[in-house]
């Protein structure tokens, strides 16, 4: 049986328009709708660990282009993922919610490295060293990958 592809646009379109109707729901399902339009643009399946294989997308040669429209979904992944830490009820909540924040923010950063010109490297640093710098060190499982991105850029300059 042929699965039809997903209408991205279509459902963004839709989920933005049911933000005033109900927030929390809508506002969840862009935040997984983005990061869903991101993997499907680079191949990823849902159970694949996005940070470890898009800095393995990129290390193989990932194309700037591919790898700034990937980028920007995943801005607005991480926007929304901002919005929903923000009804966190719990430390719990909180801590995981950031870590999701941080992931985001560091497979972004992997992607906008793709893009070789000074401005995705300054903007990849930036977002590495708040993953890096996160006063709970809350993305520690993910410290190889921001260590070996920072060498990445650091040896662009």
């Amino acid at each position: 049986m042929h699965t039809p592809e997903r209408n991205f646009a279509d459902e963004a379109r839709e989920l933005e328009a049911a933000l005033t109707q109900n927030r929390q729901v809508a506002v969840a399902r862009l935040r997984a709708l983005h990061e869903d339009w991101t993997r499907a643009l680079l191949g990823l399946g849902s159970q694949d660990k996005l940070v470890s294989h898009l800095r393995a997308s990129v290390e193989s040669g990932l194309a700037p282009d591919r790898a700034a429209e990937a980028a920007a979904h995943l801005a607005s992944a991480e926007q929304w993922q901002w919005e929903i830490g923000t009804w966190s009820s719990g430390s719990g909540e909180g801590l995981s919610s950031m870590f999701e924040v941080r992931t985001l923010q560091l497979a972004r950063a992997w992607l906008l490295s793709a893009q070789a010109n000074a401005e995705g490297v300054d903007a990849a640093r930036a977002l590495a060293l708040q993953v890096e710098n996160d006063p709970n060190d809350i993305a520690a499982p993910h410290r190889k990958h921001t260590h070996a991105l920072l060498a990445r850029l650091n040896r662009a300059r």
